[in-house]
């Protein structure tokens, strides 16, 4: 062995090495939630004297204990709690591979989310193959071959199955850097296959136009955004077949859709609305846009509001009084002060979100801007049904404190001044 090859094997056994202690570490942090989660269980069903289900309140108030600890989203948590569960219970060979370090979290999870559907003494055979799999193969190969494996276990469930994950269907959007985000849309498999071959097909169709410099990619995007945009802003038509020759199943989807006009809300500087800076605007729920693509928002929009914000801290000073076919103004100084939801991180735009007061007004809490804030339905309802203490800070931000111990502090985007009221001039910049 050359002095090169005996280097390459020593890195290699180091990366091993460290490879097994990353996935012990990550068998302890599982070992540890499901534990919590446990103690939460039977602690909450020998008060209530029932049994919690995964939407309960009490159930992602936890969860979202979890989250705040280890710095991730409370479904993030869900999904690692449910996985985990399946897997201790039902895969035990898999569960003591995993404990020994010899798998990673993603792929036991993996293997974890193929046991839908499979009868008891199907079991034992998927667990053995996936104790094996688990060790040796990535965590997609993990998710095919079982798969595959399921399906010859049990090929009378596909069908069951295929409903089941049919009704969990959803469209969820997450932001991303640089004034981007992504839309994701979760449907079945003959649906999106036929959404993207025809936005591909209308792509490659413009593609071919003289003068159009897109790459396909682009098109492809854009495209999408014209169909959804502007597809929503008409009513559903009146169709009896489908409209698209993929051998789609079935007419409209949703054939009673309303013509809807899509809203977001943009906190942008004067000086950038008008040209004179480029600083940054922030879009509820996305973050931070570029000053050029907040001036094309501006260019098109029907309703905005005039704000006075503190050079020194941003904290809003005054709010203009004159509406202009807007919600009032407590709520437009909310919905500034909190573009989305502070409850769960969940990123529900303010807009689209519940004004909820910290104090409860039976409980002589005032409806005004320091006893309110920007919260979805669910954090709503774990707030009201006692599993957080929330507290309006002197400063503007608000503390979670939930009934485990765990302390959570949510920074507004903009603080509220009220001691010096502020008059805004007459004279309008844009």
């Amino acid at each position: 062995m050359t002095s090169l090859d005996a280097r390459e094997a020593l890195f290699t056994s180091a990366l091993e090495q460290a490879d097994r202690v990353a996935n012990t570490a990550e068998a302890v942090r599982l070992q540890v939630m499901l534990a919590g989660f446990d103690a939460m269980l039977i602690e909450e069903q020998a008060e209530t004297g029932g049994t919690l289900r995964p939407d309960d309140a009490a159930v992602r108030a936890f969860c979202l204990h979890q989250a705040n600890v280890l710095r991730v989203s409370r479904h993030a948590v869900e999904r690692r709690i449910d996985d985990g569960r399946t897997v201790r219970e039902k895969l035990p060979a898999t569960w003591a591979v995993f404990v020994d370090g010899l798998a990673s979290e993603e792929a036991v999870r993996a293997a974890a989310r193929q046991t839908v559907g499979l009868k008891p003494d199907a079991l034992p055979e998927f667990d053995a193959k996936a104790a094996d799999l688990v060790q040796t193969v990535k965590a997609t190969v993990v998710e095919k071959r079982l798969g595959l494996l399921r399906d010859r276990l049990d090929p009378d469930g596909a069908i069951e199955r295929h409903e089941q994950a049919a009704t969990r269907r959803w469209v969820s959007a997450r932001p991303d850097s640089d004034g981007m985000a992504v839309l994701e849309v979760h449907s079945t498999a003959i649906d999106i296959a036929a959404m993207y071959d025809g936005i591909r097909q209308a792509a490659i169709d413009l593609h071919g136009r003289d003068g159009e410099h897109r790459t396909l990619g682009q098109l492809m995007a854009d495209v999408a955004a014209d169909v959804i945009l502007h597809g929503l802003a008409v009513p559903a038509a009146e169709m009896t077949e489908p409209g698209y020759p993929m051998e789609r199943i079935g007419s409209l989807k949703a054939p009673h859709r309303k013509a809807v006009q899509a809203t977001v809300l943009v906190v942008v500087a004067a000086d950038t609305a008008t040209g004179a800076g480029n600083a940054p605007a922030e879009l509820a729920g996305v973050g931070a846009i570029d000053a050029e693509t907040a001036r094309q928002v501006i260019g098109h929009t029907k309703t905005w509001t005039r704000v006075a914000v503190d050079p020194i801290d941003d904290s809003i000073l005054g709010i203009d009084s004159h509406e202009r076919y807007i919600p009032a103004g407590l709520k437009k100084l909310l919905q500034l002060r909190s573009p989305s939801c502070v409850g769960d991180d969940c990123g529900l735009p303010a807009h689209r979100a519940d004004i909820e007061h910290v104090v409860r007004v039976e409980h002589d809490g005032r409806t005004r801007h320091d006893n309110l804030q920007i919260l979805c339905r669910k954090s709503h309802q774990m707030k009201d049904e006692g599993y957080f203490d929330v507290q309006t800070l002197p400063d503007g931000s608000i503390r979670w404190r939930d009934k485990w111990g765990g302390n959570r502090t949510v920074r507004p985007a903009l603080t509220v001044k009220t001691r010096v009221p502020v008059q805004l001039p007459d004279e309008q910049p844009f």
